[in-house]
């Protein structure tokens, strides 16, 4: 049912509309004046306005250029009614703001009604033809995509071909039935080094006795990985053929640069990230999920299901976890999401405001109370009486603050700078930090009284390393934010290669979600285009550097290592993570590289250097 707005200062004109419209397939709202008409359209959705023009505080003509200059109103068709004598001019000037018909009063009902039927079919005329435009430009960027990559990979095996052109691509040698050599190509030493007719081909070096290997175990095909006298890696296609007698044929050809080519070429696809990995947000047991939050991880699962049971609480909460975590989002969805989302929600860095006006800034100040006091202040405990205060970083105020802090969880009193009497306030608070509280508190350097009152609930904000399941779905997010923020609703970036996805998910994300968040509008900032490529991520991300900055400290925690063990700490977690690869992967040393976003030539380096074997 089309639903219609009328909009008439005279309550008499707007009984007659709506007798005209009633037993039609119209739904009707009627309002007396241009400021509800516009509150009214911002708050639901119409088909049509039928818009008086002679109104008083902002009249019909003011209405429509609003309604017209806001894209989500834009597009509605408005119908001017107007009782003054008939005036070109007006006519001209109600088309010119983008009014669809323009009538004269008094009106003749089943005129009004016809006029209406047109207009809202030339309207979903209008509607359906722009969805398949939108359709068509789709298709269009598919296209332009596909042939681009298309085009990338033709440019690569152009590369290989010129690389090979007055090469030989095949090698030859003959082998007895015990694996000796029996005769070889002089071009098959270029790869396995010194051969020797009689010798044993397993004894003839490296790469030859990884191809004794693949013809001992009866294949008759395979390809094998090998390290070149110059240590860069590369890849030996063998085929084994019968030869007259118990001896074979092995061919041997360099494959090193056609993968080269079928791996730059896949990675340059779009990578497809699936349904299950872009939620809106992480739901708990009961269907709740924390707003503007992304992610479906089991840390997140838990972590939603705790907020799930103090979002309709008062309780003070502290929330632990590391910068760009996303403590402040969970501190708005325990108070959005909750039964006092209608009330004040006040967030303030604790280290962002100088110490000698935090106290002001918080508790307020009478008028006098200090140099520049020209006027008494309220403070933003009492802005936020009835509501929620996050003080993020808690950890950063001083010893004066945090007594008076206390006094806010103990007796719910505040104190502005000068006065006499305390005031009482209902405020919730929740702090969060990326220091172990209690550990400051051995040192002194916080409140043990008032740690014990923050800490009534605890969170745990996992970092982004620890959940990276999530970061496809982060990812996407980003994208779609960022598409509407840089305009880019004609040519929006779609999405990542899987060769650029593969380096997100193997980077250690030292700055979490906000460091993502960062990555992300950079690549918007220096116009990338529909697909987002490894030359479009930082140098860390690209190489796959292992951060080991020292972290912030959370509760529980180890202490962080001391400035002259980090080059060891960095060689073992290198060590740590390459063997780790290695078992994944079978022992296959190209496959780990792959899997740690490592050049070959790199791992291998490292591999020697570290002396795995």
């Amino acid at each position: 049912m089309a639903r219609i707005l009328v909009v008439d200062d005279t309550p008499q004109n707007l009984k007659l509309i709506e007798l005209y419209l009633k037993d039609t397939e119209f739904e009707v709202v009627a309002v007396g004046g241009g400021h509800e008409a516009i509150e009214q359209v911002t708050e639901r959705r119409f088909d049509l306005i039928l818009l008086d023009v002679m109104m008083p505080g902002i009249d019909g003509f003011e209405v429509c250029r609003r309604l017209k200059n806001n894209p989500l109103t834009a597009f509605i068709p408005v119908i001017f009614l107007t009782g003054r004598m008939s005036d070109e001019s007006d006519k001209l000037a109600a088309y010119k703001l983008g009014a669809v018909d323009y009538i004269q009063k008094p009106v003749n009902r089943d005129e009004l009604v016809a006029r209406i039927r047109v207009m809202l079919s030339l309207e979903e005329a209008r509607s359906r033809l722009e969805r398949e435009n939108i359709r068509l430009r789709s298709e269009l960027m598919k296209a332009e995509q596909r042939t681009s990559e298309m085009a990338g990979s033709f440019a690569d095996l152009q590369r290989l071909n010129e690389e090979q052109r007055g090469e030989r691509a095949f090698e030859l040698l003959t082998l007895d039935s015990a694996c000796a050599v029996c005769s070889f190509d002089a071009a098959a030493t270029r790869m396995l080094g010194g051969l020797e007719v009689g010798a044993q081909l397993a004894s003839c070096g490296a790469t030859a006795a990884a191809v004794a290997r693949l013809v001992a175990s009866g294949d008759k095909s395979g390809v094998v990985d090998v390290v070149d006298e110059g240590g860069e890696p590369r890849e030996l296609g063998v085929s084994v053929r019968p030869l007259g007698g118990d001896g074979v044929v092995v061919v041997l050809q360099d494959l090193t640069g056609l993968r080269n080519a079928e791996r730059r070429a896949s990675e340059r696809a779009l990578a497809v990230v699936a349904e299950a990995e872009q939620p809106a947000g992480a739901t708990g047991d009961a269907g709740y999920r924390m707003t503007e939050f992304v992610g479906a991880s089991p840390a997140i699962a838990a972590l939603t299901g705790r907020v799930d049971s103090l979002r309709q609480k008062r309780s003070t909460v502290l929330i632990y976890g590391e910068s760009g975590t996303g403590k402040e989002l969970v501190a708005r969805a325990l108070h959005f999401d909750g039964r006092h989302r209608n009330a004040p929600f006040i967030p303030l860095h604790c280290g962002a405001i100088a110490p000698e006006l935090i106290e002001s800034e918080l508790f307020g100040h009478e008028k006098g109370a200090f140099t520049g006091a020209h006027a008494g202040h309220e403070g933003l405990f009492r802005a936020a009486d009835g509501g929620t205060i996050f003080l993020d970083e808690i950890a950063e105020t001083s010893p004066s603050v945090q007594v008076k802090l206390l006094r806010v969880l103990q007796r719910g009193e505040i104190r502005p700078v000068g006065a006499n009497q305390p005031r009482i306030v209902d405020v919730r608070i929740i702090a969060a930090t990326n220091r172990d509280l209690l550990e400051l508190v051995r040192e002194g350097k916080f409140r043990e009284d008032l740690y014990y009152r923050l800490e009534v609930v605890t969170l745990q904000l996992p970092p982004l390393r620890e959940r990276l399941e999530d970061l496809p779905a982060l990812a996407v997010s980003f994208l779609e934010h960022f598409n509407r923020k840089y305009e880019r609703g004609d040519r929006p970036v779609r999405g990542f290669s899987k060769a650029a996805m593969e380096r997100l998910m193997g980077y250690s994300w030292p700055g979490n979600v906000r460091e993502l968040e960062n990555v992300m509008e950079g690549a918007f900032a220096l116009d990338v285009g529909e697909v987002i490529q490894i030359d479009d991520l930082p140098e860390r991300i690209r190489e796959g550097r292992i951060d080991l900055r020292p972290r912030p400290v959370q509760r529980g925690a180890a202490p962080p290592a001391s400035a002259g063990d980090l080059r060891g700490q960095r060689e073992a977690a290198e060590r740590a993570a390459i063997e780790a690869a290695l078992r994944q992967t079978g022992g296959d040393k190209a496959a780990a590289a792959q899997r740690l976003g490592m050049a070959r030539s790199t791992f291998y380096r490292r591999v020697k250097e570290l002396g795995i074997g």
